[in-house]
């Protein structure tokens, strides 16, 4: 499992760039804390099956703005699924 550790003004910063459902938002904040996915669905009084879902949304949503910012930085972007690198404008 990919664990992404942000400070207060990175959160605050990922959340102003991405639109989040009431249940996402609250998902994200309990993510935040470490809530384990049981403690979440308890909470939230869904499924397990639900909070994976919703966590998985809410994941593409932040990697998304990591890649954007990544991309207008013109940084060295890790392929992870492929093992190599690729640099804007690369073809290979």
């Amino acid at each position: 499992m990919l664990k992404l550790e942000f400070t207060k003004s990175e959160v605050e910063e990922i959340k102003s760039k991405i639109y989040l459902s009431e249940i996402q938002e609250r998902i994200f904040e309990y993510r935040l804390k470490e809530y384990s996915i049981t403690k979440m669905a308890m909470l939230e009084n869904v499924s397990e099956s639900t909070i994976y879902r919703e966590l998985k949304k809410v994941k593409r949503k932040i990697m998304k703005v990591i890649w954007n910012f990544l991309e207008r930085k013109k940084t060295i972007l890790p392929l992870f699924f492929v093992g190599k690198y690729y640099q804007k404008g690369d073809t290979t």
